[in-house]
């Protein structure tokens, strides 16, 4: 374990496939106190609803079929320190770690060993997660 690539700040957002978006909001809210951060969205395809635990987001979207079919989480995102996406990708880059080209919402995805995707956040794009939220977004 040489230097760091780049350090991670804080869990950004974890993404959550369930099969029945109302009932999992009852569990998330109703049982467990998570707040509703912006409606919902999702496209016009899927449902989705984001949500709040402290400052950390849970994004809810629906599909059909079994969740645990190797993707019932999409993608956790990261919150890391830099000043731009492009510090991000030089970080990563000079690590060997292959990132993605730049998203909507300027951020990079990358891969763990076991192939989870994990999308990293400049932390001066949001301490918020729900700053810059696409109602639309796929995560």
């Amino acid at each position: 374990m040489g230097e760091l690539a780049v350090k991670v700040i804080g869990i950004n957002h974890v993404v959550l496939h369930v099969t029945d978006l109302d009932r999992s909001l009852e569990f998330y809210i109703g049982n467990l106190g998570f707040t509703d951060r912006n409606g919902g969205g999702g496209g016009p395809s899927r449902r989705a609803s984001f949500l709040r635990c402290g400052s950390q987001g849970l994004d809810l979207f629906e599909v059909e079929g079994s969740v645990h079919g190797g993707e019932e989480m999409n993608h956790m995102a990261l919150n890391v320190e830099a000043d731009d996406v492009e510090e991000v990708v030089r970080k990563l880059s000079a690590a060997g770690i292959e990132s993605s080209e730049p998203t909507r919402r300027n951020s990079v995805f990358i891969h763990d060993p076991d192939g989870h995707r994990i999308e990293m956040l400049p932390a001066t794009r949001s301490s918020d997660p729900a700053s810059g939220r696409r109602r639309n977004s796929a995560g």
